[in-house]
């Protein structure tokens, strides 16, 4: 697995500051992602990374913009882990 360098690091957040998430919307997405495994697991549905992938995008149809970025933010953070594992 490969690491990423500090200046990688800077990069991005810089990039995801001018997006306006570094703070606000994107400190939810622990939240957002939590929630979604919660709901997952008390309706007894089948646990996957699709099914959860499902969820989190469902918990991001709401109207509030602080809550939909922490969804995305949940989304990408997700498929990013899942695509580390299948290496």
């Amino acid at each position: 697995m490969a690491r990423k360098t500090p200046e990688q690091l800077t990069k991005e957040f810089e990039g995801r500051k001018a997006k306006g998430l570094a703070k606000g919307g994107a400190a939810y997405w622990p939240n957002v992602l939590s929630n979604a495994v919660l709901k997952l697991v008390a309706s007894g549905a089948e646990f996957s990374v699709a099914a959860l992938a499902e969820r989190v995008a469902q918990e991001g149809q709401v109207t509030d913009p602080a809550v939909k970025a922490g969804a995305e933010e949940a989304l990408a953070r997700l498929k990013q882990a899942a695509a580390r594992a299948a290496e």
